[in-house]
């Protein structure tokens, strides 16, 4: 018997080290925020980790000199942050964690945010908006702030969370107990429920033949009859 053996296919050229800056970038353009020098070094592959701090900090500010990368502004921490992309990109992703919470005014939202993106704030919302990825809210009622914005479409609900309890409380005030007042809306929104389809039969339903109209205009209450022919005139000469 002839003994088969099996053969191992020859192994192919070993993958080429990534250098520094790449390994650098890699980790950057995996990061959903700008990162400090400190932090790229955690992230960097095993080989490159042994780097000095201040060398890779180097690297990474020639690489922001070149146009590779972003210097951003120090926040909560001593050492200036790096990505791979730029400002605006970054001022709409907190712009969405922080809307994440719910609506909110234009003013609160620039409050909310860190110093060196409130100057960018209103701009990169606006170009949210046209891009359908945060939505404009009407102001509440007796609210002085301008518009809301929000993740989402406005909800009717929310609204009306906000001005039921209200009405509530005024009616109560009048004598109506809680039972009656849920029972009387209840009783409403079905009526109206009823009263919106009867309305949009009306709407689509098709039009009814028009009446012809009459030969001449006709006085309201005044019957139109053809004139009788004139007398023929009697002839003078004819005997009687």
């Amino acid at each position: 018997m002839t003994q088969m053996l099996e053969s191992t296919p020859p192994a192919g050229p070993a993958p080429a080290a990534v250098d520094l800056p790449t390994a650098a970038l890699r980790v950057l353009s995996a990061s959903p925020e700008p990162l400090t020098p400190s932090k790229v070094k955690a992230a960097l592959p095993a080989p490159h980790r042994q780097v000095a701090l201040e060398e890779l900090t180097e690297q990474l500010r020639r690489q922001a000199a070149a146009n590779v990368l972003y210097q951003y502004p120090k926040y909560r921490s001593q050492h200036d942050r790096f990505w791979d992309r730029p400002m605006p990109v970054h001022v709409a992703v907190l712009i969405h964690e922080t809307l994440a919470e719910g609506p909110l005014p234009l003013s609160e939202l620039r409050r909310k945010l860190p110093a060196y993106a409130q100057t960018q704030a209103e701009t990169v919302l606006n170009e949210q908006l046209t891009q359908g990825k945060v939505h404009r809210h009407p102001r509440l009622p007796g609210s002085r702030g301008g518009d809301l914005f929000g993740l989402n479409p406005a909800d009717a609900k929310d609204y009306l969370r906000r001005e039921l309890p209200g009405t509530f409380r005024r009616l109560h005030g009048l004598g109506f107990t809680p039972s009656q007042l849920r029972a009387a809306a209840l009783e409403l929104l079905h009526d109206e429920e009823w009263a919106s389809a009867a309305m949009t039969e009306e709407v689509e339903a098709p039009p009814t033949q028009a009446k012809a109209e009459s030969p001449e205009p006709t006085t309201p209450g005044y019957e139109w009859r053809e004139p009788a022919a004139p007398p023929t005139e009697a002839n003078p000469e004819q005997p009687s």
